[in-house]
């Protein structure tokens, strides 16, 4: 299992040198057919597995495959990435994460496809064509998986070229409308991003304002679990450096109990459910059921004595029979001049006898000491469900 989440992390190396922009080379043949483009671009991915944008030598394989646009979209997340670092909110947590985007092919462990398989062509009413791609994880002994994406295809200067990938999602909802748009590689390079500038910087000054803003990205994109891909980009900028921090250190526990538990596994070949509760919740609204609120109202403010801000806000889950109302307190603190979340309260349900405030810092270091998994000797207040 993957515990290290896909994140923000954008470095491109140009193809002449540090500072200007990557330029398309001439191609080695025109791409004519947009399946022979897509055939040589997947044959150079699956032998390669390119993480994060491509650099160096990988980036003068890659870059003659991609239109003007996505090169300048690369330009430009680049520069946003240079402008976190110069914000500087948590540089380990963005190099440590980025290994595991492959923006050809997806997140975590779908950035490195075994094998893959053209399916189809499809026309678009803009004229850009939509080459269907099979791609298949997973090496012996694991079983195969596969998973599907679509390169959007455009012709430029009368060869074909890559604008665009879509991830498709193909899981299946109970109601057509809870099914989330499919992701795209350039909302990744956009996301959390105003041009070339970080977004951190950007964000309303007052407390509401912001986590009005915050939560209509929570209903928008309903991320479960550390929020990855250009779900991280887009919700990074209101976290602390605090709160990065912790998240850190929980991805680092995390890894330390994959790598205890590979080492079981070897005595007692059962399979174990990793004890870590944040992965299946909504850092931001809650556990199980309430990692998908449909709706939010702010409903007051309140300052606390050691100079901190809750702000009080009320999630709706879905619409009757199946709807549920319940509170969280987003805890915010002022860091470099700007608000930013430091933490969140999950407050207690008064319908549930067993329910108790839980912060997701408690959840952040249950069971662990620092980047060492301990045991449920360290772990945080029991929930019941």
């Amino acid at each position: 299992m993957s515990l290290l989440r896909c994140v923000i992390l954008l470095e491109v190396a140009t193809a002449v040198a540090l500072g200007q922009s990557v330029q398309p080379s001439k191609q080695p043949g025109p791409f004519s057919q947009p399946e022979a483009l897509v055939r040589s671009l997947y044959t150079e991915v699956v032998a390669r597995h390119p993480h994060d944008i491509p650099v160096g030598a990988d980036m003068e394989i890659f870059a003659p495959f991609l239109s003007r646009a996505l090169l300048h979209r690369i330009d430009l997340a680049k520069a946003c990435s240079d402008d976190w670092d110069r914000q500087n909110p948590e540089p380990h947590l963005k190099s440590r994460i980025a290994s595991s985007c492959g923006l050809f092919s997806g997140e975590g462990a779908q950035a490195e496809p075994r094998a893959f398989k053209i399916k189809r062509t499809q026309t678009e009413k803009d004229g850009s064509l939509r080459v269907y791609v099979n791609l298949t994880g997973g090496k012996p002994p694991e079983r195969p998986w596969t998973w599907r994406i679509a390169a959007v295809v455009l012709n430029e200067n009368g060869h074909s070229v890559l604008d665009d990938v879509i991830y498709i999602n193909d899981n299946t909802y109970d109601k057509i409308e809870d099914k989330p748009a499919d992701k795209r590689l350039s909302e990744y390079l956009s996301a959390g991003c105003n041009g070339p500038d970080w977004r951190g910087y950007s964000l309303p000054s007052q407390p509401e304002a912001l986590v009005r803003s915050l939560y209509q990205q929570v209903v928008a994109r309903r991320p479960g679990g550390i929020p990855w891909g250009a779900d991280w980009k887009a919700f990074a900028p209101y976290m602390s450096k605090t709160l990065l921090h912790r998240i850190d250190v929980f991805l680092a526990c995390a890894a330390d109990w994959d790598r205890q538990d590979q080492e079981r596994m070897l005595k007692d070949p059962v399979p174990e459910k990793p004890p870590f509760g944040v992965f299946e919740s909504g850092i931001f609204s809650g556990e199980d059921e309430r990692t998908e609120p449909h709706t939010f109202h702010i409903e007051r403010t309140e300052s606390e004595k050691d100079g901190s801000i809750r702000v009080y806000v009320r999630l709706t889950s879905k619409e009757p029979p199946d709807k549920e109302i319940w509170h969280v307190a987003a805890i915010l603190v002022r860091e470099n001049g700007r608000l930013v979340v430091d933490d969140v309260i999950y407050l207690k349900d008064e319908n549930r006898a067993w329910s108790v405030d839980y912060r997701l810092s408690e959840g952040l270091s249950s069971g662990c000491d620092g980047p060492r998994w301990v045991g449920d000797e360290r772990e945080g207040p029991k929930r019941q469900k």
